[in-house]
């Protein structure tokens, strides 16, 4: 299947961090910018409301941060290039 793509923006002036787990895969999401994933629609938990992704807000040990459930590992700027992975602090 086809891998669908979807875009997070950050309008904010404090980063945000996203997780992707199942892979424990950590991301830096800077203020006023974006990361991409690109998501195989079969591989992650959908959510009750029957979206193939189940993205959750918790409260990190930095303030709010994304938990998207998919089998993902990787995350991309909007110019393609791979986003590092970020396990620092905000």
């Amino acid at each position: 299947m086809a891998k669908l793509k979807q875009t997070f923006h950050n309008p904010t002036d404090a980063p945000l961090f996203v997780n992707l787990e199942l892979s424990t895969s950590r991301f830096r999401l800077a203020p006023r910018s974006a990361l991409i994933l690109f998501y195989d629609p079969t591989d992650g938990p959908a959510d009750d409301h029957g979206a193939v992704l189940r993205i959750e807000v918790i409260r990190g040990g930095d303030g709010p941060e994304l938990v998207i459930w998919t089998a993902e590992h990787e995350m991309f700027y909007p110019n393609g290039e791979a986003a590092p992975l970020d396990f620092g602090r905000a």
